[in-house]
């Protein structure tokens, strides 16, 4: 039976199909007409207790962090951070977040305590996991904000859960490229090409990036996510806009999204899309995070600080 839930599973996943277990513990699936044809969905249903129990059984804390202390707020910020980041460089946002918003980072293979994970270097099979546990978890609206190359991801997770019974209401992308700006993949940079990333992106401590010990650890995980950045890449098709409220944030002092990279997402909105700029560098989620969250609040209809 288990070997037989684990085959749906991989298929339902070759196929897009999203599932996940809603809160009463029943398994729940959505796609396209041509991917749930009869005989899947036949499937589906006579090995649903054993899919849902591996779902439902996967540790949530694995995949997701919480950084607020309010568990009766009345709606939800999923965050997936930057290329190399984690959910602790965001754990100053907690102190400014609104009463009724309860903040989860995504926490991907390959940092902080899945260090010793493989991370992933295929945006759509990460999209793939993080909406999952996303439909998994979700108990009141939320947003999805994603930050540089998590913005990115943002979306394409966005996409996945369009059509589902999810109650997404906004989708943030920060500081980020759109799809078809994301350039061509090239030869794997040296370590010294990535070094000068970090020190662009100005998120990284000087200290670190001075001891070796850390750039050996650290260091083939940003490789990493530099191919999941450029696997990020689309050229525009209508079919791939995004349904819900888009808006876009950018700092105004960040040199790798200025104004113009931002408006230049408009094309992927298929709803209402809007554009603010905020004081800061590439790493002003952080650093303006009230002016950050109050824009996720007024989309959330969270009473802001």
């Amino acid at each position: 039976m288990t070997f037989v839930a684990d085959q749906l599973i991989g298929e339902a996943r070759r196929r897009q199909v999203r599932l996940w277990v809603d809160s009463t513990g029943k398994l729940q699936f959505a796609g396209d007409a041509q991917a749930l044809d009869d005989r899947f969905v036949m499937l589906l249903r006579a090995q649903e207790q054993p899919i849902a129990a591996k779902i439902g059984g996967r540790s949530r804390d694995r995949w997701l962090r919480r950084l607020t202390a309010d568990e009766a707020g009345h709606a939800l910020l999923y965050l997936i951070p930057a290329a190399g980041a984690g959910p602790n460089t965001y754990r100053p946002m907690a102190a400014v977040a609104p009463a009724g918003l309860r903040i989860e980072a995504v926490l991907t293979p390959g940092r902080e305590e899945r260090f010793g994970e493989a991370p992933f270097t295929d945006v759509g099979a990460l999209a793939d996991r993080i909406a999952e546990h996303i439909l998994g978890n979700a108990d009141r609206p939320f947003a999805v904000l994603g930050h540089s190359t998590g913005g990115l991801v943002a979306r394409e997770v966005t996409r996945r859960l369009a059509g589902s019974t999810s109650e997404q209401r906004a989708l943030f992308v920060a500081g980020a490229m759109p799809p078809h700006l994301v350039a061509e993949p090239g030869p794997d940079p040296s370590d010294e090409e990535l070094l000068s990333y970090l020190q662009a992106w100005q998120g990284t401590p000087a200290a670190l990036l001075d001891d070796p010990g850390f750039l050996r650890t650290f260091l083939p995980t940003l490789r990493a996510d530099l191919r999941l950045f450029h696997s990020c890449r689309r050229v525009l098709d209508p079919a791939d806009r995004v349904g819900v409220p888009m808006t876009v944030l950018g700092g105004r002092q960040d040199d790798t999204a200025p104004r113009g990279v931002c408006e230049a997402w408009l094309p992927w909105s298929a709803g209402p899309f809007t554009v603010r700029m905020v004081d800061g560098g590439h790493f002003f989620p952080v650093t303006a995070a009230s002016e950050v969250l109050a824009e996720v609040a007024r989309a959330l209809d969270v009473a802001a600080r």
